[in-house]
C-alpha cells in the first residue's frame, strides 16, 4: 500500500513539473567574412538563439549561387545570402526572402586624391572584384548615374578580390576601386579619399538578406519565425553595445588593430537594417537588370521572391517598437 502511494505521489509530481522547452539543432549558411554580418555572428556568440529555443551552427559557404543551390538541397533551413537567391528562383528555385540584412550596397568608392568629383574619372580605370558581381553592378550604375558610360569613359577593371583591387590602386594600376571592410580603411590609410558611399547613392540592393525555401516555411514556420526574432535582438545588441560589437567583428575577422576594428564597427553600422526590413525595392532592381537578358524576369515582380508574413506579424505585435524603445 506504502509503495502505491509513493509512485502516485511520484507520477503527481511528473505531472505537475513544467516541460523543458526543447532547443532545435539548425545549420544555418552565411556568405561572407564581413562586418555586415556581426549581427549574426554576435546572435550566435551571446547566446540570443538558445534563449530563442535554437540551436544555430554557423556553417560558411562561399558565393551566394552555392548557397542557394544547397538552400534548395535541403542542406539549410535558413541562411544569410544576397541577390544570387533570385537568378536561382527563376532558374526554378523555391527560395524566399524572409528579411534583410542589408539592403543597399555595402560598398565605398575610394579614388586617388586627384580625383575631386566624379567627372575627374573620364578617362580613368576603377577595379572590381569579378565581373558579374555585386561590385561590378553597383559600380556600373553609379558610374551611369554620374552621366559616364562604363568601359567606355571609365575602365572597368576585374581585380579578383578586395585585396587585389588595392594592390592595383597602390601601384597606379588603378586610380580607385570598389571597396568594403576593411579595404576602406585600408585605403584611407594609403591616402586614396572617399568619393561615393553607397549608403547615400539610392541604389537598393539586396547585399545580405535572411533566406529560406517555401518548403520549409510551409513544414516548420515557428523555426523560422524564433530565427528573425533572435537575430532582430542580436542587431539590437550590436547597435548598443559597441564594445561587445568591436569584440565579435575581432574575433570572426581575426584582427586585434584597434583601428581597423572602430572601422569595420563603422561599416556595420552604417549598412545593417535596424530591423530585418525586406529588401522589395533591391529585388526590382535586380529583375530590372536581369530583364535585359532573361525573359523571365519580366514576368515577375519582387513580391514573387518575398514572404513577408514573419516581418509584418512581428511588426504589427509591436515586437520591433518594443525592442528599440
Amino acid at each position: 500500500m506504502r509503495r502505491s502511494a509513493i509512485l502516485v505521489a511520484l507520477l503527481v509530481f511528473l505531472g505537475a513539473a513544467p516541460l523543458q522547452a526543447q532547443t532545435k539543432k539548425i545549420p544555418v549558411a552565411y556568405s561572407a567574412i564581413s562586418a555586415t554580418q556581426t549581427g549574426f555572428y554576435l546572435t550566435k556568440e551571446m547566446g540570443i538563439f538558445e534563449k530563442n529555443g535554437l540551436a544555430v551552427d554557423p556553417i560558411y559557404v562561399a558565393g551566394g549561387t552555392r548557397i542557394a543551390q544547397a538552400l534548395i538541397a535541403g542542406e539549410f533551413p535558413v541562411a544569410l545570402a544576397g541577390g544570387a537567391i533570385v537568378n536561382a528562383n527563376l532558374a526554378g528555385g523555391d527560395l524566399a526572402f524572409v528579411g534583410g540584412v542589408v539592403n543597399v550596397p555595402s560598398f565605398y568608392v575610394y579614388v586617388h586624391p586627384s580625383i575631386k568629383k566624379p567627372e575627374d574619372l573620364k578617362g580613368k580605370a576603377l577595379g572590381i572584384t569579378t565581373y558579374g558581381s555585386s561590385t561590378d553592378f553597383t559600380l556600373r550604375y553609379l558610374v551611369r548615374k554620374w552621366g559616364l558610360e562604363p568601359d567606355r569613359d571609365v575602365k572597368i577593371i576585374q581585380a579578383g578580390g578586395q585585396p587585389e583591387i588595392l594592390a592595383g590602386m597602390q601601384a597606379g594600376a588603378l586610380q580607385g576601386g570598389n571597396l568594403s571592410s576593411p579595404g576602406d580603411f585600408k585605403a584611407r590609410k594609403l591616402g586614396f579619399v572617399l568619393l561615393a558611399d553607397f549608403k547615400n547613392v539610392g541604389l537598393d540592393y539586396p547585399t545580405v538578406s535572411l533566406v529560406s525555401t517555401r518548403s520549409y516555411l510551409k513544414k516548420d514556420p515557428a523555426t523560422v519565425k524564433q530565427f528573425i526574432i533572435a537575430y532582430s535582438e542580436g542587431v539590437h545588441r550590436l547597435f548598443t553595445d559597441k564594445e561587445l560589437g568591436i569584440k565579435i567583428i575581432a574575433k570572426y575577422t581575426r584582427t586585434q588593430d584597434r583601428e581597423v576594428l572602430e572601422s569595420s564597427y563603422a561599416y556595420a553600422t552604417n549598412f545593417v537594417e535596424k530591423t530585418p526590413r525586406l529588401p522589395v525595392k533591391g529585388i526590382e532592381t535586380i529583375l530590372e537588370q536581369l530583364a535585359a537578358t532573361n525573359p523571365k524576369a519580366k514576368q515577375h515582380k519582387a513580391d514573387d521572391f518575398v514572404d513577408a508574413s514573419f516581418y509584418n506579424e512581428l511588426e504589427k505585435s509591436g515586437f520591433f517598437k518594443n525592442l528599440w524603445r
